[in-house]
């Protein structure tokens, strides 16, 4: 059976949002990153990065929430329709979102919440970045259903979760109405809103 080790965070929640969404059946083990279970030998047997999440999927372990993901598309075929097609579009979104989106949204979250001093000329330089990306995405998604065309796929899982807590980041996206349908006809899956329910009501999302 698959092993999902991860804990309530973005990256856990992109996986998660994959498997309930394809229905594998799986056994979740959580690694409470806020007490440093991801520092303690037995997890860094598994991942020497410290990081979660991990996905074992029967024969080895898996590591980067992206990789993961296109690893598990590939395998089942979930969201590879037109994969000739999109295939570059798609792997171009993966790396767009690992590179820019995530580190300058997860970035905004630690100036604003964890970081023990203030540092406001960096929390304003991540901000625009995360703004620019708004608009960039929102331009994207103009005329499409999905960020790949008519296709819901791992880009959109990669891409929906820190869009998903804008507010909790203080960001708009009030001027972004294609990103807008775009966040609501996700959050709207049923796997969507099972994955947001998994971590009880103490989560973000």
């Amino acid at each position: 059976m698959i092993k999902l080790y991860g804990f309530d965070t973005i990256n856990t929640l992109k996986v998660l949002i994959f498997l309930l969404e394809t229905e594998l059946e799986f056994e979740f083990i959580p690694i409470n990153i806020r007490t440093g279970e991801q520092h303690k030998p037995d997890f860094l047997a598994i991942n020497s990065a410290g990081k979660v999440p991990v996905l074992f999927d029967g024969n080895r372990h898996q590591t980067e929430s992206n990789a993961i993901l296109l690893s598990l598309a590939q395998k089942t075929g979930w969201g590879l329709e037109n994969e000739a097609k999109q295939h570059d579009e798609l792997i171009a979104w993966l790396f767009y979102q690992a590179s820019t989106q995530g580190p300058h949204f997860g970035q905004i979250e630690h100036w604003s919440r964890f970081a023990k001093t203030p540092n406001p000329e960096a929390l304003a330089n991540h901000r625009a970045i995360a703004n620019r990306t708004i608009a960039y995405l929102n331009d994207q998604l103009s005329g499409k259903q999905y960020i790949c065309g008519d296709t819901y796929s791992i880009a959109d899982i990669a891409l929906f979760p820190w869009l998903h807590i804008h507010d909790h980041l203080g960001l708009s996206l009030e001027n972004a109405e294609h990103l807008l349908g775009w966040l609501d006809r996700i959050r709207r899956k049923p796997a969507t809103l099972k994955a947001r329910a998994f971590f009880g009501d103490s989560s973000i999302f």
